[in-house]
């Protein structure tokens, strides 16, 4: 899925938004460990204590009947009364004038027991000894109101107040899920951001809109551990396509390039085809070896050479043992001739290999001699093709020279790993010797989707790889 964010173009491609995710996986535990402190410090700030003196006070009047049913009556309407007093603002001014403060701070609040003559009194402060010392102060005070407006009503106090010893309210942070997951979110938020705006090839529709080279081939990502045991033991799959466990879709993807490899040579002559990447670990090193296999299992007799003069690994992927005195160096520098070094037979295929086992720091100074081209020579006088797996271009400058001695180069592009300014500097440089063929897209990952697991997307097209969707028909039709 293709879409502008911030002003910026950006490719949706699920595995690489999850892949960020799981690598920032620490960022998002940390993230959640600032929302509880965030939240613990808010709740501490924002929290105050409140603390709740109460008194309960009973309304008699005074009669001379003995009548308790009326006097109960007019005990229960006179406490109403009685409620409306106590909350009066010159309550709380005489009460403040009696503890010599400028306010009163706490807040008052009566309340009758529904019909009772029963009064409950309280003062609520952010303290426990003002909220005593000022419930006792109205207690003090009322009779110089109450005694001037109901001199038949007497108030006694059943239940003294008392010095309260825990607040009335409990610490709860109501926004402690809120904050983490706002912080947690917003983690989240920036690693898919960055991820979606991050300049690189994900897919093949963005190698079409950012890379200016043609696509040879997309090489999709194979499982890098075939069992359990195989994950845990760190024993990673060596993604050739000789392993019995590779995919179909993984094999046919370098049937399609062997084909154009074929079709270059068929047209244009071209066997000498030098396989690089801009960095490392881009997998040039096994797209070189599979393409030699895969071109020998049409039929071809292919000479597979390692000329990575910095880290070779051939020989460890086939695991072909090579001795130092048949180091592919030293034909290239010119220490021994072509005809004395023998290349060794991958299994019993057309595939043979010029390994190299040893660094090689000078090779800068005898790559542009003439013992390397003539060792081409005579290679492509031997072989239908001649597949050179070299150095990342970032790793050394030579690698421009090396492709001026292939018929065509082969850029090696892994999904959402280079910026695509810096593969497009290298295709340039390497479009400057007229011998660049074009770029392998390679551990691209499928679209999901349910009709994608099954082989096809939702409309039953195929990838647009040759200027054009192809619609083919739906198996699950009938015609």
């Amino acid at each position: 899925m293709n879409a502008t964010l911030f002003g910026k173009k950006f490719t949706f491609e699920w595995y690489s938004v999850l892949r960020d995710l799981l690598l920032n996986s620490w960022l998002i535990v940390l993230a959640t460990i600032i929302g509880f402190v965030s939240a613990y410090v808010f709740g501490q700030v924002a929290y105050k204590p409140a603390y709740t003196s109460s008194a309960t006070l009973m309304v008699q009047v005074k009669t001379g009947t003995y009548q308790a049913y009326t006097n109960l009556s007019s005990a229960s309407e006179m406490a109403v009364i009685f409620e409306e007093v106590f909350v009066q603002p010159s309550m709380k001014e005489k009460a403040a004038k009696y503890l010599e403060k400028d306010k009163f701070s706490g807040s008052l609040k009566a309340s009758v027991l529904t019909n009772t003559n029963i009064i409950t009194l309280s003062v609520t402060a952010d303290d426990p000894e003002t909220a005593y010392q000022e419930l006792k102060a109205i207690l003090e005070v009322y009779p110089e109101i109450s005694d001037s407006i109901f001199s038949n009503a007497v108030l006694d106090v059943v239940s003294a107040p008392e010095v309260p010893k825990a607040p009335v309210n409990v610490n709860e942070n109501r926004y402690d899920k809120v904050i983490i997951g706002g912080v947690v979110l917003a983690v989240i938020g920036a690693i898919v951001i960055l991820s979606l705006i991050r300049d690189t090839v994900k897919d093949e529709k963005s190698f079409v809109d950012k890379i200016g080279a043609n696509h040879i081939g997309t090489i999709l990502q194979e499982k890098k551990h075939y069992t359990f045991k195989d994950f845990l033991a760190h024993k990673k799959s060596k993604q050739l396509v000789t392993d019995a466990f590779s995919s179909f879709r993984f094999v046919e993807s370098y049937q399609k390039i062997a084909a154009r490899l074929e079709h270059y040579r068929r047209v244009k002559g071209d066997r000498v085809f030098l396989v690089t990447s801009v960095a490392a670990n881009e997998g040039k090193t096994t797209i070189a070896i599979n393409t030699a296999i895969t071109l020998a299992n049409r039929g071809k007799r292919v000479a597979l050479l390692d000329m990575d003069l910095m880290k070779p690994s051939i020989y460890k992927i086939l695991e072909i043992d090579c001795a130092r005195e048949n180091d592919l160096g030293n034909v290239l520098s010119g220490e021994i001739s072509y005809n004395e070094y023998s290349l060794q037979q991958y299994r019993n295929s057309k595939v043979d290999v010029a390994l190299n086992k040893g660094r090689h720091r000078d090779f800068a100074e005898w790559i542009n001699m003439p013992s390397v081209k003539a060792t081409l020579n005579v290679l492509t006088r031997d072989y239908d093709f001649v597949i050179i797996d070299s150095m990342p271009i970032s790793a050394s400058a030579e690698v421009n020279a090396i492709s001026k001695l292939a018929d065509k180069t082969i850029l090696v592009i892994k999904a959402d790993y280079v910026e695509t300014g810096d593969i497009n500097d290298a295709v340039n440089m390497l479009n400057e010797g007229g011998s660049f063929a074009g770029c392998i897209l390679n551990y691209a990952h499928r679209e999901f989707s349910l009709f994608g697991q099954l082989g096809v997307d939702e409309n039953y097209y195929t990838s647009k790889n040759y200027g054009g969707y192809k619609k083919y028909a739906n198996p699950y039709v009938k015609k």
